[in-house]
C-alpha cells in the first residue's frame, strides 16, 4: 500500500513539475514576440486545468518575468553598458558627445512612470484577480490580432530612427494597455511608436528598453510580496517555480535573438494573424464551455 502511495504521489508531483516547466517555456518563448506572454500563460494553465489560482498565478509570472528581465538585459547587455556609461560620461565627466545617451536613458524613465504608477495602484488593490481570466485573454488576443495588422500597416511609412519626447510619451502611455493579460506589451506601444513614425525596428528596442525598468520594479515588488506575506497566501510548489525560471530564462534569450532577425523582413502580420486565430478559438471554447472562467 505505501510503496503504491508514495509511488503515486511522486508521479503527481513530476507531472506538477512538468506543467510548471511548460508554463515557463510558454513564457519565455512567447515573452519577446508579440503575441502577449500573460495570455499564452493563462491559456495554457486552462488546458491543464488551472494549476495556478488568478492570485497564484500573480505571483508565479512575477517569477518567470524576473527569469525574461535577466535574458532580455544579457541580450541587451551591450547596448546597456553604453548607456550607463554614456550617461555616467555625460553628468561627471562633461562629455557633450555622450548627450544623446543621457537623453535616450531620461526618455525610457519617462515612457516608464505611466505603467509604473498604473502597475502599482492595481498590486496595492489587487486589481489584476478581477480580469486574470481567459474570456478577458480571448477579447484581448483579439485585440492584439488587430493591433499587428495595423503595426504591419504602419511599418510601410516609418523611417524615422531617433526616438522623441512624443514617441516616449505615447509609447508610456500605451504601456499602461499592455498591464492587461491578452495585450502584447511590445505590440501595443510598438504600434503607438511605428505609429508616429518611428522606423519597426526602433520602436521594438525602445520598448524593450522600456520593459526593463519595469519589470525591475515589478519583481522587486512581487518577490517581497512572496518573502513577507506568502504572495496568494497557497503553498508555494518550489521546483516547479525553480524549473519554470530556468526554462524561462533560456527560451526568452533564444526568442528575443530570434525576434529581431524576423523583424528585418517586417513580417509582423503573420503574428496578427496568430493571435486573432487564438483568440476566435479561445472565444469558441469558452462558449463551448470547454474553458471555464
Amino acid at each position: 500500500m505505501y510503496p503504491c502511495f508514495w509511488g503515486g504521489f511522486i508521479m503527481d508531483k513530476f507531472i506538477e513539475f512538468l506543467k510548471y516547466l511548460a508554463l515557463g517555456l510558454v513564457q519565455g518563448f512567447t515573452e519577446p514576440l508579440p503575441i502577449s506572454s500573460s495570455g499564452h500563460m493563462v491559456i495554457v494553465d486552462a488546458i491543464f486545468g488551472n494549476v495556478l489560482s488568478a492570485s497564484a498565478m500573480n505571483n508565479f509570472q512575477i517569477i518567470v518575468n524576473l527569469a525574461s528581465l535577466i535574458a532580455i538585459i544579457v541580450y541587451f547587455r551591450k547596448r546597456l553598458g553604453e548607456l550607463i556609461a554614456g550617461t555616467w560620461n555625460y553628468l561627471f565627466k562633461g562629455k557633450k558627445e555622450e548627450k544623446p545617451s543621457f537623453v535616450y536613458v531620461l526618455l525610457i524613465i519617462l515612457a516608464t512612470i505611466p505603467a509604473g504608477i498604473i502597475g502599482l495602484t492595481i498590486k496595492i488593490l489587487d486589481l489584476d484577480t478581477y480580469y486574470t481570466n481567459i474570456l478577458v485573454v480571448g477579447i484581448c488576443l483579439f485585440i492584439t490580432g488587430l493591433l499587428m495588422l495595423l503595426l504591419d500597416r504602419f511599418t510601410k511609412t516609418a523611417a524615422r530612427e531617433t526616438v522623441t519626447w512624443k514617441d516616449a510619451l505615447w509609447m508610456g502611455g500605451a504601456q499602461v494597455i499592455g498591464l492587461l493579460p491578452g495585450i502584447s506589451r511590445s505590440g501595443v506601444t510598438s504600434t503607438f511608436g511605428v505609429g508616429n513614425k518611428l522606423s519597426l525596428d526602433k520602436a521594438f528596442r525602445f520598448s524593450f528598453m522600456m520593459y526593463i525598468p519595469a519589470s525591475l520594479a515589478a519583481a522587486v515588488m512581487g518577490i517581497a510580496d512572496l518573502i513577507t506575506e506568502g504572495g496568494s497566501g497557497e503553498p508555494i510548489f518550489v521546483p516547479g517555480y525553480i524549473g519554470a525560471f530556468v526554462a524561462s530564462l533560456i527560451a526568452t534569450y533564444i526568442a528575443v535573438s530570434f525576434f529581431f532577425r524576423l523583424i528585418k523582413n517586417k513580417n509582423i502580420r503573420y503574428f496578427g494573424y496568430y493571435c486573432l486565430i487564438v483568440s476566435v478559438i479561445v472565444l469558441i471554447l469558452i462558449a463551448t464551455g470547454v474553458f471555464v472562467w
